[in-house]
């Protein structure tokens, strides 16, 4: 599996002055690099634009705004640039003073807002390169009208974002209000060198994850990580083939070796959920499951649907007593349950198998988390709140709350949301960026749980790490669906058919 690192603002601007005192590029240097890059991965989108404008800070951000201008003009495109005040690092006044040389003028922020209510409809596309990634909230009010200006004009048709939208900060979302919480609604954000952490779920209208595109400038990336503050947060990639492959069943496979499982969840009418998660296990190939319930009616309702399966009223401790529990090595635990199972907190788990705790299954603050190597929780956005007694409005604000919860108690935990949220014991991180508006239905948490169980059950040595990434990858195959807003189990059936 690649690793594809995430970067903060910090680590970002380590790697900048690693580039620069390690490797001995000029700032210069890297300016041009980073400048050129944007230019030649957006040449189509040049020519869509009559004029283009770059809004420049005083920053490293400005400073690359400023040599892209000066590639665009040399290139023969109309355009126009405006700053905020000159150029503060030596790299930046000698773009800047090309851009003065050739443009023979660059307005200032007043000028730029004049011009945009000059301006004709649709006939700019806009380069933010005001605030980089070394911007701390608050913005001036100046800065806070110039943002407003680019979002409200009808005269902008594509807002494109060096490194970072202007203003952007995840971790203001919570405690500002949206009028105090001022930042350029990108159409797209160039990253330049990394890929940065604080732009992950960077969204500024429902369901609309904005895109960004990444360009390597020669940062020692691979060389000199060792060197700097590194985090450990990684992207995880879809990869669907992968994910389908490994279900399918081999030649020789029986029963157990095709993989087992136990399932316990379902209280009193909630019954499907825990049933909607075996099947998913048994119907992508898993050999040989039993479903363990406090309710009274789960073995009619099972050997209704299918009399090959097992099923037995039972509380947690009876199912863990089973016979069969010591054949299998994987278990779920949670779904269709309003409360924690009695006997869960705190147990201990034998080496050799995994559990995963969803729904019910996720605890209150305080609750003692049963014990073993491979534990996983899937809470979804509200669970993950009631589980550490915190708010949280970010996927960077989650990650900060989750390391050290991983590793004081020794469990991994996936973060459900529109981007999801995988944090290791060990404090590594990975994050799943694939917005999928089928999954906004009931049921699509249990089925989960079922493809994690799959995944897990099989006799393939798969880290935590993989499993989730080939789960997640299958299930997002879910988006092929014709069905506009497909049922649960209208979705399990489509990933069936896939094998």
């Amino acid at each position: 599996m690649k690793q594809i690192p995430l970067f903060t603002n910090q680590e970002s601007k380590n790697l900048d002055s690693l580039a620069i005192s390690s490797l001995g590029f000029s700032e210069q240097t890297l300016m041009g690099m980073a400048a050129l890059s944007v230019f030649h991965a957006n040449e189509d989108l040049w020519k869509t634009a009559e004029s283009i404008w770059i809004v420049c800070g005083s920053g490293g951000n400005g400073g690359d705004g400023y040599a892209l201008a000066h590639t665009l003009f040399q290139e023969g495109y109309d355009v126009k640039v405006y700053q905020t005040s000159p150029n503060k690092n030596n790299a930046g006044r000698f773009y800047e003073s090309l851009v003065k040389s050739t443009l023979s003028k660059i307005g200032d922020l007043q000028k730029f807002e004049s011009d945009l209510e000059d301006g004709e409809t649709d006939s700019v596309l806009l380069v933010d390169a005001l605030l980089g990634t070394g911007f701390q909230s608050p913005i001036t009010s100046q800065l806070k009208s110039t943002i407003e200006a680019i979002n409200d004009s009808d005269v902008i048709f594509y807002r494109l974002s060096l490194d970072t939208p202007s203003g952007w900060d995840p971790y203001q979302l919570g405690y500002q209000t949206k009028e105090n919480h001022v930042f350029v609604y990108a159409d797209s954000i160039e990253e330049l060198g990394t890929r940065k952490w604080e732009n992950v779920g960077y969204i500024y209208e429902k369901d609309n994850l904005i895109p960004r595109y990444y360009e390597s400038i020669g940062f020692p990336i691979r060389t000199h990580l060792t060197n700097i503050h590194f985090s450990n947060r990684f992207y995880l990639e879809p990869d669907p083939e992968k994910a389908t492959q490994v279900l399918k069943r081999k030649q020789k496979a029986h029963k157990y070796s095709a993989g087992s499982a136990m399932f316990y969840g379902g209280g009193e009418g909630m019954e499907g959920a825990i049933l909607l998660s075996e099947s998913a296990f048994s119907r992508l190939g898993g050999g040989i499951s039993k479903v363990f319930s406090p309710s009274k009616s789960i073995t009619n309702l099972v050997l209704k649907e299918d009399l090959s399966k097992m099923a037995l009223t039972s509380d947690f401790l009876s199912m863990v007593s089973d016979p069969f529990f010591a054949k299998t090595k994987t278990i779920v635990v949670g779904p269709g349950l309003t409360s924690y199972p009695k006997g869960l907190e705190g147990w201990k788990m034998e080496p050799g198998k995994t559990l995963v705790l969803d729904a019910g299954a996720i605890p209150s603050i305080g609750t003692k988390l049963p014990i073993g190597d491979r534990v996983i929780l899937t809470p979804h956005v509200g669970e993950l709140n009631r589980m550490t007694g915190k708010i949280h409005n970010s996927v960077q604000e989650a990650h900060d709350t989750l390391v050290p919860f991983a590793k004081e108690n020794q469990v991994y935990v996936l973060l459900k949301s529109f981007v999801s949220l995988l944090v290791c014991p060990d404090g590594t991180s990975y994050v799943w960026e694939s917005p999928n508006p089928k999954l906004a239905t009931m049921g699509t948490g249990d089925l989960l749980s079922g493809i994690l169980a799959r995944y897990f059950s099989l006799d393939l040595d798969l880290s935590v790490v993989e499993v989730v990434l080939l789960a997640l990858s299958f299930l997002d195959q879910s988006k092929q669906l014709e069905e506009p807003y497909p049922t649960a189990n209208q979705i399990l059936t489509s990933l069936v058919e896939t094998l």
